[in-house]
C-alpha cells in the first residue's frame, strides 16, 4: 500500500493565465457536503430517512506570508496580499491541487469567501482562506492533466474516441 504525504496535494490557483501555489503553503484540506431533505415511507418503520440534494464543496488553505508582487516579491507564488486583492475583487478563480506522484488531480472554479491573516510577536505571519466551490468539482488522472499541461479548460482524446475534459 502507498502513502502519500500533504506535500503531494499542492493548492494551486490561476492567476494572469498561469497556475501558482498559495505562498509557502503549510496546510490544504478539501471539504464536501450535502444538503438534505426528510423523507418518509411506510417502510422506514419510524427511522428518519433523507435524499441529498444540493452539494456543495470548499477548500481550506494556509500558508506563511511571503514578499508580496506589490512589493516587488516573487510573482511564482500566490501571496496573501494578491489573494485578498482577488477575494475584494469577488473573481472567479479556476484552482487545482495537484502534486508530483499522487495520481489524481482535483480542479474546478471557486471564489475566495474568507481570508485572514495573524502576525503573533516573534514568529511567522501566517494567513488562512477559504475557496468555496462553484459548480461541480472535477477530477482527472495526473497524465492527462500532465499531457494537457494542467489546463482545465482545454478538452482532449483519450485514444478511445472519448472527449476528456481535463
Amino acid at each position: 500500500m502507498e502513502h502519500f504525504k500533504g506535500e503531494e496535494r499542492i493548492l494551486y490557483i490561476k492567476i494572469s493565465g498561469e497556475f501558482i501555489p498559495i505562498g509557502c503553503l503549510s496546510d490544504n484540506s478539501f471539504s464536501e457536503s450535502s444538503e438534505t431533505i426528510d423523507t418518509t415511507t411506510r417502510a422506514n418503520a419510524g427511522w428518519a430517512t433523507s435524499r441529498p440534494t444540493m452539494q456543495n464543496y470548499s477548500i481550506s488553505f494556509t500558508g506563511i506570508q511571503v514578499n508580496s508582487p506589490l512589493a516587488g516579491g516573487d510573482l511564482n507564488v500566490a501571496s496573501y496580499d494578491r489573494l485578498k486583492e482577488l477575494k475584494r475583487g469577488r473573481q472567479l478563480l479556476d484552482w487545482k491541487i495537484q502534486g508530483v506522484n499522487f495520481p489524481l488531480v482535483d480542479y474546478g472554479k471557486a471564489y475566495i469567501t474568507d481570508i485572514s491573516e495573524a502576525a503573533p510577536v516573534n514568529e511567522l505571519i501566517t494567513f488562512n482562506g477559504t475557496l468555496s466551490g462553484f459548480g461541480q468539482p472535477l477530477m482527472a488522472s495526473i497524465a492527462l492533466v500532465l499531457l494537457n499541461n494542467g489546463d482545465p479548460t482545454k478538452i482532449i482524446q483519450d485514444g478511445n474516441t472519448n472527449l476528456i475534459q481535463v
